[in-house]
């Protein structure tokens, strides 16, 4: 696993959110080798995004564009909605499977402008991230 990577995980909920949640597809922003390993991973959703207004941090792909990064319909990332987890089979429930869980992976280019986005929501608007998972480091 890698950023870049589209991952089955259990992505956390905002009910209980240093326990794994639901098995979900998100997207890895960043992997560490200290241990325990983390994965810095966003939210997706194949629901459709209900407001006409797109804030930052909320980015749109359509199905062509999800088709490239292994997808198989449209889908939304919001990097707004971050879990650091461990790489585990608890949280990553397909690890052991041949693909490791992984079911695509982002294009180089998009993989820098998303996590630039990220750094730029860190910096400018930090209050606007959901941090999620037990692996946060102290503030």
């Amino acid at each position: 696993m890698q950023a870049g990577d589209f991952a089955w995980c259990a992505f956390p909920e905002r009910e209980n959110p240093a326990r794994p949640g639901p098995e979900h597809i998100g997207y890895v922003l960043a992997v560490t080798t200290t241990q325990p390993a983390t994965v810095l991973i966003a939210y997706t959703t194949s629901r459709p995004w209900p407001y006409q207004a797109i804030p930052p941090g909320i980015v749109t792909f359509d199905l062509q564009a999800a088709q490239t990064m292994g997808q198989t319909r449209p889908f939304v990332m919001d990097l707004r909605r971050l879990a650091a987890i461990p790489l585990t089979p608890a949280w990553f429930p397909r690890l052991g499977q041949p693909s490791g869980g992984i079911v695509g992976t982002m294009p180089k280019p998009l993989q820098r402008r998303y996590s630039q986005a990220v750094e730029a929501l860190f910096t400018r608007h930090p209050e606007n991230i959901e941090r999620l998972g037990p692996l946060w480091p102290p503030p």
